[in-house]
Formats: structure tokens, C-alpha cells, sequence
């Protein structure tokens, strides 16, 4: 996407195939562009472009729209996929890293912090085998905002969580209305960055880099996933690695022989 300044003859480029790309998303370099825009500008919207005052425009007739293959899963592929490898090699490329639910310092206040992520992060899941709606909830509450930045540890673990549940074919799908239902009653403990984000991951709208991982895996394509979860760690400063971790819960999860229940209605 590109902002065109007429008067200047100068062109910026605002959002790239290797920038932080995702749904209802556009990375604006401020340094660069601050001194054009002024408050109280008026903005108008057109099929070609956004006019921005008398002097800019976001030009979108180039842009193409991006549609990805629609992610889907049958009893076969959740028999033949090696879920609990996957969910192994995630974790074993997050514990050493940004994510606040592994934070490693002598800092009180987000020790603290990684334990309450931890131990939410544990009951939902254990809420989800048993098919808990009350407890499941209750652990989207306590997660929801809990972190620091635009999108919180707890929201992204959130969002790479539903990102695998509800997966047409998963068999935790049934569970996609009472997240949207939590996540609409307790959207104001976050951002309204963090929910438009999770609302997109759990309507199956990310990242690129995401989509990819998710599509190698359930087409059984495990060579290159180590160079997509590098990817997906390179989101914000912590978010990838978070979204990583509900990833990685998620397919510890999915075992075919029903083994956790994350399959069973709610009680």
C-alpha cells in the first residue's frame, strides 16, 4: 500500500509483504510521514484510495486483495497428523524467548506476571478437556489483558489458541461461539487492538506467516515449520512467541484418540 503525496512527487510505502501484515492492519513509519498529517483533517474513502485533507492519498488501486487457501481438517488428516511433534517442537522454540509466560529475570513485577499467565494458561486448558463452560469462561476472563503493550501475553495466547481450535473440521470448533460471546462481554479489560485481533484469529483471519505454518502442518508438510515459527516470532516485541504458545497448547490437544475430551460438549 502506498500514500501519494502530489506536491512532493513523493511516494511512501506503508505496508509490505515482509512488514507486521495482517487483517485490517497498516504499519505507518511516523518518522517519516508525522509532519503530513495533521489533526482534524478530513478523510474520505473511495474504491481506489483514502484521501487524506487536500494534499494525500493512500492509493490502493495496485493493491490485490489476499485469499488464502481456507484451512480445513477431516477425521483422516487429525489421524494422520503427528500433533503431539508439533506442539513439541513450538515449545521447545519458545522457552527461550520473549514470551512472558517463560520470563526470566529477576524483575518482581513480571515474575509475578508470567505466573498468573501459567496458571490461567493451565486451567483453560483443562477446562477445555473437560468441556467446563463456566471454568472456560472464567479463564478467558483472567487472561484477557493480562500482559503488558497494544495486545496483551494473555490476548495472543488467546488468539494462537483459537487459531488451531477452529480450524473448520477441529473438534474443538464448537467452541468458537462462547469464545466470541466471552470476548464480546469482556472486551473491555484489553485493547481494542488486542480484541479486534483476537476476533479476527477466531473467525480464522491472521497472519500470513500463520496461515502458512497452520497450512503445512495440516497438509503434513513438517520439513519447513521451523522456518515458519521463526516467522511467526519475529510478530511485536512478545506477541508471535505468545501466540506460539496457545498454538502449541492447542495441538498438544488435538490427539486423535480422544484421549482429552476437547471434543466434548460443555457441561
Amino acid at each position: 500500500m502506498n500514500i501519494h503525496f502530489p506536491e512532493q512527487q513523493q511516494m511512501f510505502t506503508l505496508l509490505s509483504i515482509d512488514c507486521d501484515n495482517a487483517p485490517n492492519s497498516c504499519r505507518l513509519a511516523l518518522k517519516h510521514c508525522q509532519p503530513f498529517f495533521q489533526p482534524g483533517e478530513r478523510v474520505n474513502f473511495h474504491r481506489s484510495g483514502i484521501d487524506i485533507g487536500d494534499d494525500k492519498r493512500i492509493d490502493l488501486s495496485r493493491c490485490t486483495r489476499w485469499q488464502p487457501d481456507a484451512l480445513y481438517l477431516n477425521p483422516q488428516r487429525i489421524q494422520e497428523i503427528d500433533w503431539q511433534t508439533v506442539a513439541q517442537i513450538i515449545q521447545a522454540s519458545v522457552k527461550h524467548s520473549s514470551s512472558l509466560f517463560y520470563f526470566r529475570s529477576d524483575n518482581i513485577f513480571y515474575q509475578e506476571m508470567s505466573r498468573l499467565l501459567q496458571l490461567h494458561r493451565a486451567k483453560l486448558i483443562l477446562a477445555l478437556q473437560e468441556g467446563n463452560c463456566s471454568a472456560i469462561e472464567n479463564e478467558m476472563t483472567a487472561l484477557l489483558g493480562l500482559g503488558v503493550g497494544l495486545t496483551p501475553s494473555g490476548d495472543d495466547y488467546l488468539a494462537g489458541l483459537s487459531a488451531v481450535l477452529f480450524i473448520d473440521g477441529h473438534p474443538a470448533q464448537h467452541y468458537r461461539a462462547l469464545f466470541i460471546s466471552v470476548l464480546a462481554r469482556r472486551k473491555n479489560k484489553t485493547t481494542l487492538l488486542s480484541v479486534i485481533t483476537l476476533r479476527e484469529a477466531i473467525e480464522q483471519r491472521f497472519r500470513e506467516s500463520i496461515h502458512e505454518f497452520l497450512y503445512h502442518v495440516i497438509n503434513g508438510e513438517q520439513k519447513p515449520i521451523q522456518q515458519f515459527i521463526n516467522e511467526i516470532k519475529k510478530i511485536g516485541s512478545s506477541s508471535g512467541c505468545d501466540m506460539l504458545c496457545g498454538m502449541a497448547d492447542a495441538f498438544a490437544m488435538t490427539r486423535p484418540d480422544g484421549g482429552n475430551h476437547v471434543n466434548q460438549d460443555c457441561d
